[in-house]
């Protein structure tokens, strides 16, 4: 289609504030490599479990896009998902490193071990509060993570710490967990912002000082973050990391995980690339995965998703409509082709009159029809007409049936199931213990 203005005439008439002299920070990357959790931490949103095959179709296609670090999953939780992350870990990648993690035990790296991952994970929770409920003082947390890493690394691993809930740790101690990482050898330490209450200025803060603290130990040392979503921050907090020298982002597919989920890796991706900074993600790709993902996780995308989601590249309004013919980056930051999608224009209610001629009379011409604009203002008139008189009723009873459906999917085991479970596993002790309890009651009146 040949558009009133070529792109290049549009992008002279369209200015750029991210690039005015003082707004991004001198030196940052100008490239990075995306670590992706989305088989970890993604597959810990609610309600989502995956199988062996799930995770190493997700695994390879994590693989083929370009992605450089792949955490697949915790070796020590049980024998089934120690074998599952041996198995994807003897596939063979022709690009992605395999991670799995581990508390700071030694029988959770043995398990890392037998699960023949290139690296491990090492994580722990720094801030005072998680040292309490552990029972741990500071000393005794860093003597024990020096010792874990020592064992991992003395046993041919290659070790990354993150820092758990870094977010919310006294700076005195988060500084000397990482230096007693970085000093006995990890390849990389993660700052984590595990309830997600950073905002871009605090993160920029906090990835700047330990920088300065860490380099001065170990130039060469990597530097990652790994953001929660709880306040809608995620990728903000990502993508403003990487600025100041994150060069490790961590990143779950359609943005899954706990609570409010994880950075979402297309849409951090888009928002590096569109800075300069590449990620060796093949964009035109993401599309593809974010629909593989979610057809494996069973849990339907928010429909104005950005860059996947349905709505991302879908026009109605007719002003919208009518400048997009002058040119899609009128009201289009991001080319559809480039992530692998197609634009799409709806027809109602709120679509132009001058739009729907102009897309109706593309789409008769299709079938070799053709109409005076009379004929075709009244097939206007009549689809504007089509919605206003839809009947609401019946949308919305299937907007609840859907709601309804969605709540079993998620559900998890419920607690009519969870009892029936006990009574199955231990019914017949505890009739033996109310009946040895009735006994004792009557002798003891």
């Amino acid at each position: 289609m040949k558009y009133r203005f070529s792109s290049r005439e549009v992008r002279d008439q369209l200015y750029d504030y991210n690039f005015d002299m003082g707004v991004l920070p001198k030196d940052y990357p100008k490239k990075v490599e995306i670590w992706d959790e989305t088989l970890r931490d993604g597959e810990q949103s609610p309600g989502v479990y995956l199988t062996q095959e799930d995770k190493i179709t997700i695994a390879k296609a994590l693989d083929e896009i370009g992605v450089s670090l792949i955490a697949v999953g915790f070796p020590a939780i049980s024998s089934a998902e120690l074998e599952t992350v041996k198995t994807i870990t003897n596939e063979g990648f022709s690009r992605s490193k395999i991670l799995a993690i581990a508390r700071p035990r030694k029988s959770d790296i043995d398990a890392c071990i037998q699960a023949n991952v290139d690296e491990i994970v090492l994580f722990m929770p720094v801030s005072q509060l998680m040292m309490n409920i552990l029972k741990l003082t500071p000393s005794k947390e860093i003597s024990l993570i020096e010792e874990m890493i020592v064992y991992a690394i003395d046993h041919g691993l290659v070790v990354n710490w993150v820092s758990e809930d870094a977010s919310r740790a006294e700076w005195d101690h988060l500084l000397n967990v990482n230096k007693v990482a970085v000093e006995n050898g990890v390849k990389r330490i993660i700052l984590s912002d595990t309830v997600g209450v950073m905002i871009p200025s605090s993160i920029a803060y906090l990835v700047e000082k330990i920088k300065k603290e860490i380099q001065g130990i170990n130039g060469s040392i990597g530097l990652g973050v790994h953001m929660h979503n709880d306040f809608g921050l995620a990728v903000a907090n990502t993508v403003q990391a990487v600025l100041y020298g994150a060069k490790y982002p961590h990143t779950c597919v359609n943005g899954y995980g706990e609570r409010a989920g994880n950075a979402a890796l297309e849409e951090v991706v888009m928002n590096l690339e569109r800075l300069g900074i590449k990620t060796g993600i093949k964009l035109e790709k993401l599309y593809e995965l974010s629909q593989l993902v979610e057809g494996l996780f069973c849990l339907p995308l928010n429909m104005h998703k950005p860059v996947v989601g349905p709505f991302s590249f879908s026009h109605e309004s007719g002003l919208h409509v009518n400048a997009m013919l002058s040119h899609p980056l009128t009201y289009e930051p991001i080319n559809p082709k480039v992530v692998g999608r197609n634009r799409k224009f709806y027809l109602g209610k709120l679509s132009g009159s001058g739009a729907i001629i102009n897309a109706l009379s593309e789409k008769l011409k299709l079938i070799d029809m053709d109409f005076p604009k009379e004929v075709l203002g009244k097939i206007v008139a009549k689809v504007k007409e089509h919605q206003e008189k839809a009947p609401k009723d019946d949308i919305r009873k299937i907007f609840e049936r859907i709601k309804k459906d969605l709540a079993k999917i998620t559900s998890g085991v419920s607690d009519k199931e969870f009892y029936a479970i006990v009574n199955e596993i231990v019914g017949e002790e505890l009739k033996h213990y109310l009946k040895d309890k009735k006994n004792k009651n009557l002798m003891n009146p």
